[in-house]
């Protein structure tokens, strides 16, 4: 009985470890840009658009070195036992040390060519080299405490990243400005170095706790050795697996690239009378400031996706407990997702002022972040999906969905920034999303009765809450136009007081309808 409600649990207990350390994180990632930018002044807007660009360049190496290990390791954990897990995991990080020392040296030895003649780029990319050489490795222990849902460890591994990468950011962009009266483009330089500072921290204390796991194994070595059917992983099975991961996991990051090598492009032939400044400043707006608010709501669902990951690699062939899983793991990303997508969509000025202080035009940034809140509630929906296509070694849909989605993004890229100029680029990863979303979501349903097997009275109760969530939040919002002052105080203020009225409702019309239930139990 109590094997049984520890299963029973297990997606949401996983799940709300990894939306704490997610979002813990997430938060800390964006709070730090409040004191940032309040150093840097009117200056943080270029110096955004250079940090998103190496940020974006970084994570396509990222990308490439990790080659899928955090995914593929995970599902690969959560399936072998004894002495066929111990091998793969010895194989798994002696590919991860090999992809980072290659990919570390072409990020450092390429960024002149990639920099596209912006010579202040250059010591950005090769900032960021170390947390490449690194992360794979990082990956792999993250994969494999996720493959044994020890979920814990890496939400803790992830908010000491964060917290170790955020007070070097900030203490060294405070020296320079303020002791050195230096450049703010060094400032940027040390705040992509932090990452490399942070990845390897977290490293060291992932290393702590598997050590201290393998100490407790040889416990259970006989139990496992006589319930194990050896099965051999070498390299190449490795990377054949991974490699599918590469893609699935990175599609989101293909987006910016696409926006970063053809939206200044494209709005200079299309409104040749803006300046390359404004162009650039337009670009950092939505590639790199609302980006960043919507990862924060994405990240609650990567914690689902994540955790839902190895619990269908392990019950890929009982299609009942397959059922209630995706079914619940649906439940999940609509209670959390949805009502925090709404009050972004509503609240966007005072949170982009609180973040961001007041240095862009309204008329700019508010669109901005609302079409990125929509953007981020299927951006979190694909993540979930994608997640268990990958649990059911149903990748090639996936790749397919993918391959539409990005196909219908370069098409419609000319034609909706042409149409709608500054929002162009935004509107056109929201129709690829939406196409990905319903390729996914038309294959799971279609195998597991998804619809007439959810609980309709729970997700109606969710969907009006969330409805309801808007509705307030953007009737509060027009009024604080005229009552509340556009400083990041007056802004901070209005939203912890609105934000605790709107999750006191929520709460009370969760506990009402029952959905916290629900969510508690881990069952229908």
């Amino acid at each position: 009985m109590r094997l049984k409600k520890l299963s029973q649990n297990q997606l949401t207990n996983g799940t709300a470890w990894l939306a704490f350390g997610n979002i813990t994180s997430r938060v800390l990632g964006a709070l730090y840009v409040i004191p940032w930018t309040m150093m840097l002044g009117a200056l943080s807007l270029q110096a955004n658009t250079l940090m998103g660009k190496g940020y974006n360049l970084y994570q396509f190496f990222l990308m490439l070195s990790t080659a899928g290990l955090p995914s593929a390791v995970a599902k690969f954990t959560a399936r072998l036992e004894g002495n066929s897990k111990h091998q793969f995991l010895k194989n798994a990080t002696r590919l991860s040390w090999v992809a980072g020392f290659i990919c570390c040296v072409a990020l450092w030895s390429l960024a002149p060519i990639l920099s596209a003649s912006d010579v202040k780029l250059i010591p950005v990319l090769r900032s960021l080299s170390l947390a490449v050489l690194v992360f794979p490795f990082l990956s792999v222990l993250r994969g494999r405490l996720q493959g044994e849902l020890r979920m814990a460890a890496i939400a803790k591994s992830d908010v000491i990243e964060q917290v170790v990468r955020v007070a070097y950011m900030l203490g060294s962009a405070y020296v320079i400005l303020h002791i050195q009266h230096g450049s703010w483009v060094t400032v940027v330089v040390h705040s992509t170095f932090a990452a490399s500072i942070g990845a390897w921290i977290a490293t060291l204390y992932l290393l702590f706790c598997t050590n201290s796991l393998s100490k407790k194994q040889p416990l259970n070595a006989d139990f496992l050795k006589e319930n194990s059917e050896p099965e051999i992983i070498n390299f190449k099975h490795i990377i054949v697996q991974s490699l599918p991961f590469v893609i699935i996991g990175g599609f989101l990051v293909a987006y910016q690239w696409i926006d970063q090598f053809s939206f200044h492009v494209l709005m200079s032939k299309f409104n040749p009378m803006l300046s390359s400044n404004k162009i650039e400043t337009i670009f950092g707006l939505f590639n790199f400031n609302s980006n960043k608010l919507i990862m924060i709501v994405v990240s609650l669902s990567v914690s689902i996706a994540s955790t839902i990951l190895p619990l269908i690699s392990k019950n890929r062939y009982n299609h009942e407990i397959l059922r209630k899983y995706i079914s619940q793991a649906y439940v999940l990303f609509c209670a959390i997702t949805l009502p925090a997508c709404a009050a972004l969509y509503s609240l966007s000025k005072p949170v982009y002022i609180l973040f961001y202080g007041n240095y862009a035009a309204e008329s700019l940034y508010i669109p901005m972040v609302q079409i990125s809140a929509v953007i981020a509630l299927f951006m979190g929906l694909t993540s979930v999906l994608a997640m268990i296509l990958q649990g059911l070694s149903k990748t090639g849909i996936a790749l397919r969905a993918i391959g539409w989605g990005m196909a219908v993004k370069i098409l419609c890229q000319p034609i909706m920034i042409y149409l709608t100029s500054s929002l162009g680029a935004l509107l056109s990863t929201l129709i690829s999303l939406i196409i990905v979303t319903i390729i996914m979501g038309s294959y799971i349903n279609h195998r597991f009765e998804l619809l007439d097997f959810l609980n309709k009275k729970i997700l109606n109760a969710i969907y009006v809450s969330s409805f309801m969530l808007l509705i307030l939040f953007t009737g509060l919002s027009l009024l604080s136009n005229h009552f509340v002052p556009d400083t990041r105080v007056s802004s901070g203020l209005f939203l912890a007081l609105v934000g605790s009225l709107g999750g006191l409702l929520l709460l009370f019309i969760y506990q009402k309808c029952h959905v916290l239930n629900v969510l508690k139990i881990g069952r229908y």
